[in-house]
């Protein structure tokens, strides 16, 4: 892409390639510190250059670390990947020297998101942007069994982003496309815009890690972190609100790819979780972006970004 490029249709952001000129130097599933994971390092043209890279969607950090100047990032909204999924783009860069992101600063598409660079550890291979991409909102950063880090969900690249205007230098034999291959066939239904507002229909968007059980087990809660934003401290030491406790009922038990399991008893710390019961949003809260919902008879508070709007038809 260029910089200030943008590209939306039927209403959703095209997820788009962040370099004007491409160059893998390190593929996905390769030796070393991509070894079982989908990251791929992406040089310039000229070797050694700090090139810029762009906002493939608008998108808000979440979450960063200085040392290897890299940033986790997700898109505000759910984006078109050029393998036809439409869903929430989270996603890594790393070792941008001039990194200055702030937490929740929000870069909209087409914007400078950083530079290539060469901070961090030693064994990289010269001035790039190592950059790996999950198609969900689950923000899980996991060591793999070779000590390598990635996002659950994971994909290739060539199944992420478009490459519109990207001069592609070496791209690994990876079968790249452009927006004109993927037709957009999923316009939003009418009464589904995706701007919740008080009396929209919602589910719930995403496979959810139970990260505690309350006690006693009898109450039949549990705390995420992921669709409250509470931390773990706080839930173990009570310290949460009662609307941060979601209900075990509606819920059922799941692998990380939302595959049932056979025992549907949830284990704090370990289980996964997904609903797919449909609910009223009672309220909205715009300053921290959450819904207000009534599940199983109880009142909870969660993230907007991890509820879908539905047709109410």
């Amino acid at each position: 892409m260029q910089k200030g490029q943008k590209s939306v249709r039927g209403g959703i952001e095209d997820f788009l390639c962040p370099f004007t000129d491409m160059r893998i130097t390190q593929g996905s599933n390769s030796n070393y510190s991509h070894k079982g994971i989908m990251a791929n390092d992406v040089a310039g043209k000229i070797a050694g250059t700090k090139y810029p890279y762009y906002a493939p969607c608008t998108c808000k950090a979440l979450k960063k670390y200085s040392a290897t100047g890299q940033v986790m990032w997700q898109s505000t909204s759910k984006v078109r990947f050029s393998n036809g999924r439409i869903d929430y783009a989270t996603f890594m860069t790393a070792h941008d020297n001039s990194m200055d992101v702030k937490i929740s600063q929000v870069v909209p598409q087409g914007n400078q998101l950083g530079n290539m660079g060469n901070k961090g550890f030693s064994n990289m291979t010269g001035v790039h942007c190592h950059i790996e991409v999950s198609q969900s909102a689950d923000t899980s950063w996991i060591k793999n069994q070779y000590g390598n880090y990635h996002f659950n969900n994971e994909y290739d690249l060539d199944d992420c982003y478009f490459v519109n205007n990207t001069n592609i230098l070496n791209g690994m034999g990876g079968n790249w496309k452009t927006t004109d291959k993927v037709p957009v066939t999923n316009p939003q239904p009418q009464g589904a815009d995706q701007k919740l507002y008080k009396g929209s229909k919602v589910k719930f968007d995403g496979i959810f890690k139970v990260d505690i059980l309350k006690s006693p087990l009898s109450s039949n809660l549990f705390g995420c972190c992921a669709l409250t934003g509470c931390s773990f401290n706080d839930y173990q030491k009570e310290k949460v609100k009662p609307f941060h406790w979601l209900p075990t009922g509606p819920f059922t038990e799941c692998d990380s790819n939302g595959n049932a399991t056979s025992d549907q008893r949830l284990i704090g710390g370990s289980s996964y979780v997904k609903n797919n019961n449909i609910y009223n949003v009672e309220d909205i809260d715009i300053k921290s972006n959450s819904a207000k919902l009534i599940v199983d008879g109880r009142v909870v508070w969660v993230f907007s970004k991890y509820l879908y709007e539905v047709s109410d038809r």
